[in-house]
C-alpha cells in the first residue's frame, strides 16, 4: 500500500518585501487570474490563499467582476480564504490587534462565504503561545505552522493538539517551487521521505512558494507523477481534509514555538529599524488602552474611527513590514500610514474630551482643577501630565509652545484666527489618588518634592542612580540593593534577519553629565556620550527610573544596547507575551561568535529572545516602548537600543548558512539619523511589571476648565490581580498575573 500524501496547491503571499506593494499587486493580478482560470476549468481541484483576506481585498480593487465567481468557488470548497486579514508577526504586535486582525480577515472570509479556518502561520519568524490564544478566542480549532518548532517538545510527531487547537507541522515548510519546472521523481521521493519520518497514518504536503502561480494542469501532472512513485500517492486536495483524516497527539504544556534547531527563525527582525517599532507600539498603546476605552466606557460613535486605524497600522504589521525585513520604499510607506494613524488618533483623543466637556457643562475658565481619566490597572495615580493654554496652580512647566487651544479646534462654531495662537503649556501635577477605570475631578496638591538632583546622581525616597568614575550605578534604597549600568557597541556584518557579530563589546564611556529639569515634582539627569544623550527622569514617587536615549547614529553595520549588569548570573526570565508572560531558562554562559560561522543548514542559535514591553529577571526588572529585543549573557540583561545594518540579506553573514532573502541594498536600514528610544528600570517582579505598565506608557487623560461639580464616574471594575489589555467587541480582554 502506497501512503497517502494530502496535497494542496498554493502561494504565499508577502504584500510587500523586496518590491513595493502597487508592484506585487499587479504580480498578484496576473497570479490570481489563473488561479480562478484553473480552478474553474477543473484542471486543479482546490486552491489555499495563504490564510490572509486582505490579498483578495488587493485583488478585487482592480477585478471587481470576478466577486460572483470567487463566491462560487469558496462555496464548492474550490477555494480558501482567511481567517487573518493579514498574516503578522505574533511577538511584534499586541494581543488586541491580534484580535482585530482576526475579526476584519473573518468578516471578509464569511461575507464571501467562508466557513471552516485554520490559523495558518507558516512563514512568520517563530509564533508566541498567544498566537493560539488568539485562535481560541474566535473559536478557531486549527492551525498550521513551520518555523520554530523543536521535534521533541511535540513528541516527534508534526500533527499535535497544542491549547485544544489541532496543529500540524509543516516539516520541510510551505516552499515547494520545483513542480513548476522539470520534475525529478527522486527529489520528490527524498521529500517525503523527510516529513514521513514525523507523520503518522497521512502526509501533507504544501505545493507552492511565495507570489507563485499555480501548478497548471495540475491534475494531469499529479497523476503522471503517481505512476512513478514508489511508496507514496498524492492526492490532490486541500488541508481541510487532511485534518478531517488525521489524529492529534495531545501536548499539555504549554510553550512558544522559538526554536530554530529545525529552521530559522530570523530574529534579526526584532531589533531592525528600532525607530519603526517604537512608534508602532506607542500607537497601538494609544488606541488600544485610550481611545478604544473611552469609546467604549463613554458609549461613543467612533469606531469606524477607530476600525480604520486597526486597519491602517495592521497593513503595516503584515510580514515583513514590522519585522523591518524590506526595501527602503516600503518603509516609507510604513512611515506615512504611521503618520496617518498618529494623526487620527490625536484628533480623536480631542473630539472625545470636547464632547465629554459640553456633556458635562464644563467650561474653559482657568481653574485650578482637573478632570482625570484614568485608564489605568492601577489606583495610585499620583503624578500626570497635562496640557492647558495657562499655567496650573502647583504644577511644573516642563514644556511651552505656540498653538490654538484645543476648545477652539473642536468648536464647529468657531473658526481659528491667528490672534488667538496663546502658548500652551504642558505641566506636571500632583493629586490624591485615581481610582483605575474611572473618571474624576481632582484638585492639584502642592508637592512635596521628594527628587534630589546633582550634576552627577539623581534620587527619590526608593532608588537612586549616580556617576562615579565613568561608572553608573543604580541603588535601591529600600533593600539597599547595588546593579551596574553602562552602553556597549560592537560591529553587526548581518543584515535585516540575522545580527552577525564581530569583535568584541566596546563599553561607551559617558563624557560627562549634567542636570537636564530640576523641578517641584520631576527632575532629571542627562549621560553624555559620544553621538548619545542619556537622559534619566525621576518624580516624586516613582519606583522606576525613566531612561530617554537619543542616539545620532554616524556609524555604519553596528550594534548599540543598554547593559544592565546584575549581581548573579541570569539562568530564567520572565518576558511580557502578547497576553499574558513567557518564562524562558536561559543558558546563560552561551556566546554566540563561538559558533560562527553557521555551517548548513544551521542558523546561529542566539541568546537573544522577544518581549512585548517587559522582562524580568528575579528582582530586576525592565520596562521598554517598542524595544522588543533581550539578550542575556551571564549576569548581563542587555537591551537593543539601535541595530543599524545596510542590506535584506547578507549572502555573507555568519549567522546564517542559507540567504534568508534577496541581496538588496537598504541604506536607511542603518539608520543614519537621530533616533529615540524609552525604556525603565526597577526593583521589583513580573507583577510590579504589570502595575508599573500603564503609568509608564502613561494611560489616562488630563484636562483643564471650570468643573461645576467633583463628579466621579466608575466604568468598570477589575481584579486587583487582573490587567486589562483593552476591549475586543465590547468584550474585555484581561490577564489574571498572580
Amino acid at each position: 500500500m502506497k501512503k497517502k500524501v494530502y496535497a494542496y496547491l498554493h502561494t504565499h503571499w508577502d504584500r510587500e518585501w523586496y518590491r513595493d506593494k502597487e508592484d506585487f499587486n499587479l504580480r498578484l493580478l496576473d497570479v490570481f487570474d489563473i488561479v480562478l482560470d484553473e480552478l474553474e476549468n477543473k484542471r486543479a481541484p482546490f486552491f489555499y490563499f495563504d490564510g490572509q483576506s486582505i490579498a483578495l481585498s488587493d485583488y478585487l480593487k482592480y477585478r471587481e467582476e470576478k466577486a460572483p465567481l470567487i463566491k462560487k468557488l469558496i462555496k464548492e470548497r474550490k477555494l480558501a480564504i482567511g481567517p487573518y486579514y493579514a498574516s503578522i508577526d505574533s511577538f511584534l504586535v499586541n494581543y488586541c490587534f491580534m484580535l482585530k486582525n482576526l475579526d476584519f480577515g473573518l468578516e471578509i472570509s464569511e461575507k464571501f462565504g467562508q466557513k471552516d479556518f485554520i490559523g495558518y502561520m507558516c512563514d512568520i519568524f517563530g509564533i508566541s503561545k498567544s498566537a493560539f490564544e488568539s485562535l481560541k478566542e474566535k473559536n478557531i480549532n486549527k492551525a498550521l505552522i513551520w518555523r520554530g518548532v523543536n521535534p521533541k517538545k511535540i513528541n516527534n510527531c508534526c500533527d499535535f493538539k497544542y491549547q485544544n487547537i489541532n496543529t500540524s507541522w509543516l516539516v520541510q515548510g510551505y516552499f515547494n517551487d520545483f513542480f513548476n519546472g522539470k520534475i525529478e521523481i527522486k527529489n520528490i521521493e527524498n521529500l517525503l521521505e523527510k516529513i514521513n519520518k514525523y507523520s503518522q497514518n497521512s502526509i501533507l504536503l504544501p505545493i507552492g512558494a511565495d507570489h507563485l502561480g499555480i501548478l497548471k494542469d495540475a491534475n494531469e501532472k499529479i497523476k503522471k507523477i503517481n505512476k512513478q512513485l514508489k511508496n507514496y500517492e498524492i492526492i490532490l486536495t486541500s488541508p481541510f481534509e487532511y485534518f478531517k483524516n488525521t489524529s492529534f497527539k495531545n501536548i499539555t504544556k504549554e510553550f512558544e514555538f522559538l526554536d530554530n534547531s529545525a529552521t530559522y527563525i530570523l530574529n534579526g527582525c526584532l531589533s531592525s529599524r528600532i525607530y519603526q517599532k517604537t512608534k508602532n507600539v506607542i500607537l497601538e498603546n494609544n488606541l488600544t488602552k485610550k481611545i478604544e476605552l473611552l469609546n467604549h466606557y463613554l458609549n461613543y460613535n467612533y469606531q469606524k474611527n477607530i476600525d480604520f486605524v486597526y486597519k491602517t497600522l495592521i497593513k503595516c504589521h503584515a510580514h515583513d513590514g514590522i519585522c523591518a525585513c524590506s526595501i527602503d520604499s516600503v518603509h516609507k510607506t510604513i512611515d506615512y500610514r504611521q503618520l496617518k494613524s498618529e494623526n487620527i488618533i490625536n484628533s480623536l483623543e480631542k473630539n472625545i474630551i470636547a464632547k465629554f466637556k459640553k456633556e458635562n457643562k464644563i467650561s474653559d475658565a482657568v481653574s485650578d482643577k482637573i478632570g482625570i481619566f484614568n485608564l489605568t490597572n492601577r489606583e495610585n495615580l499620583n503624578v500626570v501630565k497635562i496640557k492647558t493654554p495657562y499655567p496650573i496652580k502647583n504644577a511644573q512647566i516642563i514644556k511651552k509652545e505656540k498653538h490654538f487651544p484645543d476648545e477652539i479646534l473642536t468648536d464647529i462654531y468657531k473658526i481659528p484666527v491667528t490672534e488667538q495662537i496663546t502658548t500652551i503649556y504642558t505641566q506636571l501635577v500632583q493629586i490624591d489618588n485615581s481610582k483605575k477605570l474611572s473618571y474624576s475631578v481632582k484638585s492639584v496638591k502642592e508637592p512635596e518634592t521628594s527628587v534630589k538632583v546633582t550634576d552627577s546622581s539623581i534620587e527619590n525616597n526608593f532608588i537612586k542612580l549616580q556617576i562615579k568614575n565613568k561608572k553608573v550605578l543604580i541603588t535601591d534604597k529600600i533593600l539597599k540593593e547595588k546593579i551596574n549600568f553602562k552602553l556597549t557597541d560592537i560591529k553587526d556584518f548581518g543584515d535585516s534577519y540575522n545580527f552577525a557579530p564581530e569583535g568584541e563589546y566596546k563599553e561607551i564611556e559617558p563624557v560627562n553629565s549634567k542636570i537636564l529639569e530640576k523641578g517641584s515634582i520631576r527632575s532629571a539627569l542627562r549621560l553624555n556620550y559620544k553621538n548619545i544623550k542619556l537622559d534619566v527622569y525621576l518624580d516624586n514617587c516613582s519606583k522606576y527610573l525613566r531612561f530617554q536615549s537619543t542616539v545620532n547614529n554616524k556609524q555604519k553595520n553596528h550594534k548599540i544596547q543598554a547593559v544592565f549588569i546584575l549581581k548573579e548570573n541570569i539562568n530564567k526570565t520572565t518576558a511580557q507575551d502578547a497576553y499574558g508572560i513567557i518564562e524562558r531558562n536561559i543558558d546563560c554562559n552561551y556566546k554566540m561568535p563561538d559558533f560562527m560561522p553557521a555551517v548548513r543548514p544551521v542558523e546561529v542559535k542566539t541568546n537573544i529572545f522577544p518581549m512585548q514591553s517587559f522582562v524580568n529577571f528575579k528582582n530586576y526588572s525592565i520596562l521598554t516602548k517598542g524595544l522588543h529585543e533581550y539578550e542575556v549573557y551571564k549576569n548581563e540583561l542587555r537591551i537593543c537600543l539601535l541595530r543599524s545594518t545596510g542590506t535584506i540579506s547578507n549572502p555573507r553573514n555568519k549567522a546564517r548558512f542559507i540567504p534568508a532573502g534577496p541581496n538588496l541594498e537598504t541604506p536607511q536600514l542603518q539608520c543614519l539619523k537621530e533616533t529615540q528610544q524609552e525604556f525603565a528600570f526597577m526593583f521589583g517582579d513580573y507583577k510590579d511589571c504589570f502595575n508599573n505598565l500603564d503609568i509608564f506608557f502613561e494611560n489616562y487623560i488630563a484636562f483643564g476648565g471650570d468643573f461645576k461639580k467633583n463628579q466621579e464616574i466608575i466604568f468598570d471594575k477589575i481584579k486587583e490581580n487582573e490587567y486589562l489589555y483593552g476591549i475586543n467587541n465590547k468584550k474585555k480582554i484581561l490577564f489574571n498575573y498572580r
